[in-house]
């Protein structure tokens, strides 16, 4: 652009003040219907602002003042739209729409005959094409140096933007060699290498952390593993030696509860034959009761007869004093029979000789009286020693039925439990076999684990052997480790 080109320019200043805001009001109407440019802007405040922004520019451009500062201010703008990412049709789209504005205005203003060119030099109207040129001129500039300003941003980053892919590219490789370097320490057992700090870049300093991390663990738990391993074999010898002590005793033990099987067996066999024995017993000490039930019923019977003995003897005795009470009276009368026969002489001498036997006979019942009543004392003394003995003979049948009747039930108390013992033995037996089968599955068992605790103690000796070939660091890890090992608590066989 010359000196001509920015008179045109001047010569239209006034038209271009008035019309930019026109020209910039359809340009955010557009703006605001198109999605992508509309992303640029958060909020309306926003579009004000740069309106008038744009608004105080083209105030420099409709006064031709295309000095450093302009350029300046052009290439800013061009660096803002490519820090942003606008993309450049966007940008040469809005000045498309207000340079159209703008000729259409000065076109329309010189038909207009009112306009503003009435009033300027003859010289200018007819240079017409000569603004117009002018004002594209300048408008194609701005873009020129706005898009070359983007561009030239654009290139530097790419070119930043590459040195700076060829500088990480660079340091990668020099990572992956020292991450390879030490994968290759690791692999070759050396747990104890680390990578210092200052040989990779800080973003990949992730890396080193997770490395150096990773093979301290790694060596810790080794380490631990180590231990541990020469801890297994010596606690599993401790518990080999108890497994074996163990199935040796459980096969002791199966052979003792064979034996105690066996004799709870004859002990069920012989507490049956007490069960049925006693049985026997009951029923002959039943039968023993109601014999003695029986020979206490003849004894009241006894009793009852010698009674009602005893009570004819009574009656006798009272049969025998009335005879007695008889043959005295008869006696007496006999007597005085006597008395008046002598006293009658010779005529009652065949009356006394009567008497006298009358008296005789007197004399002989009174004698068998006697006798008999004495019989009959002698008999009632031995009816009474009787009912004594009989009485006697039944408190005695009393005592042997009531003792019949206690041994009866110590009998079948007896029987009761020797069936009880008989069932709970036999019971007894049943559950000694089921033990005897659970110790024998004990012992195979038990020889199972100790089997397993040699080859725990093979596979122990193999891992420590496994553990030998890492290189570890020469601190003792024991202590940090060691609250949280419970010690092995062997069970005592012996």
């Amino acid at each position: 652009m010359n000196e001509n080109d920015f008179r045109s320019i001047r010569s239209v200043q006034a038209l271009i003040d008035r019309e930019v805001p026109v020209a910039l009001d359809k340009f955010y109407a557009r703006v605001r219907q198109t999605p992508k440019a509309r992303s640029f802007f958060s909020s309306e405040s926003q579009i004000k602002h740069a309106k008038h922004a744009q608004q105080t520019h083209w105030k420099r451009i409709s006064g031709a003042r295309f000095d450093d500062e302009y350029v300046k201010k052009v290439r800013t703008i061009g660096s803002v739209h490519a820090r942003i990412g606008l993309d450049p049709s966007l940008y040469i789209g809005g000045y498309g729409i207000i340079l159209n504005h703008l000729v259409q205005s000065v076109i329309g203003d010189m038909l207009s005959h009112g306009g503003f060119l009435s009033r300027t030099s003859s010289r200018v109207a007819r240079n017409l094409g000569d603004v117009i040129g002018s004002l594209c001129k300048a408008v194609l500039m701005e873009i020129d140096l706005t898009v070359s300003s983007y561009l030239d941003d654009l290139h530097k980053a790419r070119v930043a933007m590459q040195a700076e892919q060829d500088r990480r590219a660079q340091e990668d490789r020099e990572v992956i060699e020292i991450i390879g370097s030490a994968l290759t320490a690791l692999a070759n057992g050396d747990l104890t290498h680390r990578i210092a700090s200052g040989r990779i870049p800080e973003r990949l300093d992730a890396l080193k952390q997770h490395f150096n991390h990773t093979a301290e663990t790694l060596e810790h738990s080794l380490a631990k593993i180590a231990v541990n391993a020469t801890d297994i074999v010596s606690n599993a010898d401790g518990i080999r030696q108890g497994a074996e002590n163990l199935a040796r005793r459980s096969e002791q033990q199966a052979a003792t509860q064979e034996e105690m099987s066996a004799a709870l067996s004859q002990i069920t066999q012989r507490v049956a034959k007490t069960a049925e024995e006693t049985r026997k017993a009951n029923q002959m000490a039943n039968m023993a009761r109601g014999d003695a039930e029986h020979a206490g019923s003849v004894v009241h019977g006894t009793i009852a007869a010698i009674s009602e003995i005893e009570k004819s003897s009574r009656e006798m005795a009272g049969i025998i004093g009335i005879i007695n009470e008889i043959s005295f009276q008869t006696n007496i009368l006999a007597l005085n029979a006597s008395v008046e026969a002598a006293r009658a002489g010779d005529v009652g001498r065949g009356f006394a000789v009567v008497a006298s036997e009358v008296r005789a006979l007197a004399q002989r019942s009174a004698d068998a009286g006697r006798e008999i009543s004495a019989l009959i004392n002698l008999s009632g003394g031995q009816v009474k020693s009787g009912v004594t003995l009989v009485h006697e003979a039944g408190d005695a049948l009393r005592r042997i039925m009531s003792q019949v009747q206690q041994i009866n039930d110590v009998v079948s108390t007896i029987s009761d439990s020797a069936q009880e013992q008989s069932a709970s033995i036999s019971q007894l037996n049943i559950a000694m076999g089921g033990l005897e089968q659970t110790t024998q599955k004990n012992a195979a068992v038990a020889e199972e684990s100790a089997s397993a605790v040699r080859n725990l103690v093979a596979t122990s000796d193999e891992l420590t052997r496994m553990v030998a070939g890492f290189t570890l660091s020469g601190r003792d890890i024991r202590p940090a480790f060691a609250r949280q090992k419970p010690k092995l608590a062997l069970i005592r066989t012996e």
